[in-house]
């Protein structure tokens, strides 16, 4: 049974809330990849897949009914597959117009979202990096505002600084 708030891996490794571990200090503990990845790694390659059926496929025939018109008709769902698809090649760095021509070899394509798969968790560990840092900074940054000439209290505002300056009356 695993705790409320914890992770599976957290549970399995020992790792309490109190060590301060981030989620990518134990995924590389655990030597796992993260859900995301591994989704997005199963839609690539079922894409791939399906390109290099043979044309009279239904998977085949309806997975190209849809991207090649790529618009969505007024009132219908914001988010269909192709959307879906085309949001995941951007966010590998795999051009859509050569999407055809690079899943047709299984050996290329395989590379091909190996490398944009491995280009994407490492931009999410540095985005994830980048947010802690932030967070880490604003939580020690020291405070700015007036400063009591009395004591030396740094004041949230003008107005705070006036109220505190009783103190010292």
């Amino acid at each position: 049974m695993v705790e409320l708030g914890k992770t599976p891996c957290q549970s399995i490794l020992g790792v309490r809330w109190w060590y301060r571990k981030t989620h990518t200090e134990i995924r590389e503990t655990a030597k796992i990849e993260s859900i995301e990845l591994l989704l997005l790694q199963r839609q690539l390659r079922w894409l791939g897949h399906v390109i290099r059926m043979p044309p009279n496929r239904l998977p085949r025939c309806l997975l190209y009914g849809e991207l090649q018109l790529g618009q969505r008709p007024v009132g219908r769902r914001k988010l269909r597959y192709s959307n879906h698809i085309k949001s995941v090649l951007r966010k590998c760095n795999i051009p859509e117009s050569q999407l055809e021509a690079l899943a047709e070899d299984r050996v290329l394509w395989s590379l091909t979202c190996a490398t944009g798969l491995k280009n994407l968790a490492a931009a999410a560990e540095q985005a994830a990096s980048d947010r802690r840092a932030r967070r880490h900074a604003a939580a020690t940054a020291t405070p700015a505002g007036p400063v009591c000439p009395h004591c030396g209290r740094i004041c949230a505002s003008d107005f705070g600084l006036r109220s505190h300056l009783h103190v010292h009356l």
